[in-house]
């Protein structure tokens, strides 16, 4: 009996010292997404590697993200490797285009598209390549997407919850690039959760150079000792692809290169790494990895974990009363210099949002209804337009803008999106005007106790949509530099679409 008493009491101890590593804890913790673009289907060697990889993560006690491409998924059906899918069925399944680098890319046939046609297009290509990673990896749903090279365009986000009906969708997009970004951080926009553009949080070691095992572990060690210290946590992003293990050159580029499309039975299989060096850069990689692993404060988590790590409580717990009063007072006192999302708590409010709810709220107040809090938020896609200029301080009767308020409420509720213009009457109204008059006319509510019936509201704040600065500019790298894209090809008309949804951009905040 007292030996089962000093057992039951050592292990609560042990209980008592072991960190949580919970998702849901993790703002103490510095957090390392690992992932790999499985994507070379061209060198049987790669197919090896991968396993390989899975298994040294798995024996590890780490599970990583593998990114897998539609062909890669097919190609490991065909040759019959069974022992490949499921070494990395042990980790997070995400998805990385059908074809990859096969053109035209994503970026090519999305050039010239709008938002609907876009999307449209990318579930017409895409989607044959993700049901078929689900089916042959037998998961339920994919955690996340991220596309070849540089080809990225927001219409493949937008398209994300249409890939895979009866799945709910992919809820992530994991990836690396410029396009868009916010504070090296993950965040939200056009309505997934993104880990992009993470800037100095992103790093690797270079597998084939011995000399850099060394620094790579202290450039590991520097960035989560200074995300401990300044924010008390965060995130590390970590990427390879399996077939680095093995090539010399990667398949893509022997095939693809500066917009070259060979037929299929024309396809060559790059040049392979000796044995030596394959199994070099596995040694050093292990160390890189154990070092990581050792780490204080620092844990493994894949893009499954993220929504649970960063769930959006606006769309969970709707907007209260304060928050609300405070929406209206900050799009007020920034009225002349732009519109921004905002951070309230552990809530962060995308310009979207704070147009959806003021638009429920005021829509509501208008028909005689009694305002009930906290006011639920479904989550709108930003314009698919460029909205009309600004008026010049058009003073709008209620009775009109009651109106409008109604018919802008019955647009969100029917296409889930913001305007790209709100008509009043015959005139045409941009929707970030008609956001800061819903403030005002909200405003009045709260300070008077009654809508401005007499007074009206007035239109043409010229506000500037702010996140729209966190898109990137049209230069001929941004698309260019990638190696299968036509030297300088350039797409300014996603940007344009991109600066669209930056309405829906804002950060992306730990659970508390």
């Amino acid at each position: 009996m007292r030996l089962e008493v000093h057992l039951f009491v050592l292990i609560g101890l042990l209980l008592l010292m072991k960190p949580c590593c919970s998702p849901g804890a993790a703002a103490a913790y510095v957090n390392v997404i690992l992932w790999f673009d499985t994507e070379d289907y061209l060198l049987p060697a790669d197919d090896d590697a991968a396993k390989r990889l899975a298994e040294m993560l798995t024996a590890r006690g780490i599970r990583a993200t593998f990114k897998v491409v539609g062909e890669k998924a097919r190609v490991l059906e065909r040759r019959g490797r069974r022992d490949v899918i499921a070494a990395l069925d042990k980790h997070a399944i995400g998805y990385h285009s059908n074809l990859h680098s096969v053109h035209p890319t994503p970026s090519e046939y999305l050039a010239d598209c709008g938002w609907l046609d876009g999307v449209a297009e990318f579930v017409r290509r895409e989607g044959g390549g993700a049901a078929d990673v689900r089916r042959i990896f037998s998961v339920p749903a994919l955690v996340c997407y991220g596309q070849p090279g540089s080809s990225w365009a927001p219409q493949a986000i937008g398209a994300l919850k249409d890939i895979g009906i009866g799945t709910g969708g992919i809820p992530c997009y994991v990836d690396e690039g410029e396009h868009v970004g916010l504070d090296q951080k993950p965040f939200w926009y056009v309505g997934a959760l993104n880990v992009y553009h993470m800037g100095e949080n992103c790093t690797r070691m270079e597998l084939h150079d011995p000399a850099d095992l060394e620094p790579a572990k202290q450039r590991v060690s520097a960035i989560a000792e200074r995300l401990g210290r300044e924010e008390g946590g965060g995130m590390i992003s970590i990427f390879y692809h399996p077939c680095e293990w093995v090539h010399r050159e990667f398949w893509d580029a022997v095939n693809f290169s500066r917009g070259a499309n060979p037929p299929r039975e024309q396809w060559q299989v790059p040049p392979q790494r000796t044995p030596e060096e394959t199994e070099a850069a596995f040694q050093r990689f292990g160390q890189y990895i154990d070092h990581i692993r050792s780490m204080h404060k620092v844990r493994f988590v894949t893009a499954g974990d993220l929504p649970e790590i960063y769930p959006d409580a606006v769309r969970n717990e709707g907007a209260s009363e304060a928050d609300l009063a405070a929406i209206t007072a900050r799009l007020l006192a920034g009225a002349g210099s732009g519109i921004d999302f905002q951070v309230l708590g552990h809530r962060a409010y995308s310009v979207a949002d704070q147009f959806e709810v003021l638009t429920r709220a005021v829509a509501t107040l208008s028909a005689g209804e009694k305002l009930k809090f906290p006011v639920q938020t479904k989550g709108l896609l930003g314009p698919d337009s460029s909205p009309p200029p600004p008026g010049q301080g058009t003073r709008l009767a209620w009775p009109a803008f009651r109106d409008t308020t109604r018919d802008a409420l019955d647009f969100i509720e029917t296409q889930r999106q913001v305007p790209s213009r709100v008509f009043a009457g015959a005139d045409a109204v941009a929707p970030a005007d008609f956001l800061i008059a819903l403030a005002a006319a909200y405003d009045s509510y709260r300070s008077n106790a009654r809508l401005p019936l007499g007074e009206g509201v007035t239109l043409g704040n010229k506000p500037e949509v702010l996140p729209e600065r966190h898109i990137a500019a049209d230069t001929p790298k941004l698309f260019g530099d990638w190696i299968i894209h036509k030297e300088g090809f350039r797409a300014p008309r996603i940007l344009e679409q991109a600066r669209l949804q930056a309405w829906t951009l804002k950060p992306a905040l730990v659970r508390q």
